[in-house]
C-alpha cells in the first residue's frame, strides 16, 4: 500500500513492517499491527513479531488477577516502547477482506470462556504511538511499508528467531534489494 494524494491514507487495520534503513532498536525488524490511525490525531499499533517467552500467568499476580484463569496460557509480546507497564489484552481475527483488533478488559475476557473465540488471543506489554504527521514522515522517509494483513503475517511466532524470520520473509518477498540489506548484521564491522 502507498501514499499518495493530498489526504493521508488511514492505515487503521494494517500491517506496518519496518524496512532494513529503521535502525531504532524499539522498532528494529518489526511488524505492527495498526490500532487505529488518524492522520490528523497520530497513530496506535502493536508489535506483533517480538513474544517475551512468557504468559499471563507468568506476568506475576497482579496482571494475572485481572483476568479469569482460563486465559493464564495466553502468550505475551513486547507490544512497543510505550507504556510498557501496561498490559492489554486482544483478540486478533482475520476474516475475509477484514481484519479486527479488539482490546478486551476484565469484564469482555469473563465472556470469552464461556464463548471461545475463533480468533487468537494475545496480550501486549506496551504499545507503539505516532503523533500527528509523524508516522506519515516516517513512511515517506522510507522507514516502514505498509502491507494488508494475511493469516500467515499474523500467525504468533513462539521465539524471537521465528518472529525475525517472519520479518525476513517479508523482506524476501519485497525484492531482492530487500532482502539482502534484510540478511546485513546489525553492526556492519561484522561483514
Amino acid at each position: 500500500m502507498r501514499i499518495t494524494g493530498s489526504e493521508p491514507a488511514n492505515l487503521t487495520g494494517s500491517l506496518l513492517v519496518a524496512l532494513p534503513s529503521l535502525v531504532d532498536p524499539n522498532f528494529r525488524r518489526s511488524i505492527l499491527f495498526m490500532v487505529n490511525h488518524d492522520p490528523s490525531e497520530g497513530a496506535m499499533g502493536v508489535i506483533l513479531n517480538r513474544p517475551k517467552g512468557t504468559r499471563l500467568a507468568d506476568l506475576g499476580e497482579n496482571a494475572a488477577d485481572s483476568f479469569p484463569e482460563g486465559l493464564d496460557q495466553v502468550a505475551v509480546f513486547e507490544g512497543g516502547p510505550v507504556e510498557k507497564q501496561q498490559l492489554i489484552l486482544a483478540r486478533m481475527i482475520v476474516a475475509d477482506a477484514t481484519t479486527s483488533f479488539e482490546a478486551l478488559g476484565r469484564e469482555e475476557s469473563h465472556q470469552l470462556l464461556a464463548n471461545l473465540p475463533e480468533g487468537e488471543l494475545r496480550a501486549f506489554t506496551g504499545y507503539a504511538g505516532w503523533s500527528a504527521g509523524q508516522l506519515e514522515r516516517e513512511i515517506a522517509e522510507k522507514s516502514w511499508v505498509t502491507l494488508p494483513p494475511t493469516t500467515s503475517l499474523l500467525d504468533s511466532p513462539e521465539s524471537t528467531e521465528e518472529g525475525e524470520s517472519l520479518w525476513r520473509g517479508i523482506m524476501k518477498s519485497l525484492g531482492p534489494w530487500y532482502h539482502l540489506m534484510a540478511m546485513a548484521p546489525d553492526d556492519l564491522s561484522l561483514n
